[in-house]
């Protein structure tokens, strides 16, 4: 996994150095007509582009951090799920043994045996949803962790794109080749699809987070009574 965000310093450099390749060839075509129009056009599609791009950074960034958080608390409730559950079987085995230790006594041994036997299987009885509970949390953080991932990736791939697109823009402002400020475009339209799908997710991913923290509700102590 990322440990940091996506960098929006290079979409920056690119930009300007763009726009600034767009405004020169501009104005030496200034007087050569409508025919040079086109790269004010290039200039503000540039902008656009960089924009975008440091919105799919921005999100793919808060994602990974996320998707990270996750991660840490079903590592932690695995380790809480695991200390739980071998309570439960603790109690369970102690109770076992001392329903056989009354089968073999009598009397009062017999009645001592037996009020163990209860009360560690009253234990297990109380240890055992919490298990459920914990566990449930670590597959519910677990699953929400991949989805933040998933969607990361996404929005990672969609600035990519967006930086390929400023790149050949700025080719394309050098060149003044209009075929080459298309092919940004068509790069635009790409990372736009991209977001798009990133933001489409999001209203699944939160709907199945839900349903998963309502599973993933803070289990009790294992201690307490």
């Amino acid at each position: 996994m990322p440990e940091e965000g996506i960098e929006t310093q290079d979409i920056k450099e690119q930009m300007e150095t763009a726009q600034e390749h767009a405004e020169k060839a501009h104005e030496g075509g200034h007087h050569a007509g409508a025919g040079t129009r086109w790269l004010t056009w290039l200039s503000l599609s540039t902008a656009c582009l960089a924009a975008l791009a440091a919105v799919a950074s921005l999100h793919a960034g808060g994602l990974a951090n996320e998707a990270l958080l996750l991660k840490s608390d079903a590592v932690l409730a695995q380790s809480e799920y695991a200390d739980n559950w071998s309570e439960y079987q603790a109690r369970s085995m102690k109770a076992y043994l001392f329903d056989t230790q009354a089968a073999l006594l009598q009397d009062e041994p017999r009645k001592s045996a037996e009020s163990h036997a209860h009360h560690e299987r009253e234990e297990a009885d109380r240890l055992k949803p919490v298990a459920e509970r914990l566990r449930h949390k670590v597959e519910g953080s677990n699953e929400a962790s991949a989805q933040r991932m998933e969607r990361h990736e996404i929005f990672a791939r969609a600035v990519t794109i967006f930086q390929i697109a400023i790149a050949v823009a700025a080719i394309a402002a050098l060149t003044r080749r209009k075929a080459m400020w298309w092919l940004s475009m068509v790069g635009g339209a790409a990372g736009v699809g991209l977001l798009i799908m990133g933001f489409t997710g999001a209203a699944g991913g939160e709907k199945r987070g839900g349903e998963a923290s309502g599973a993933a509700e803070p289990a009790p102590s294992v201690h307490e009574k």
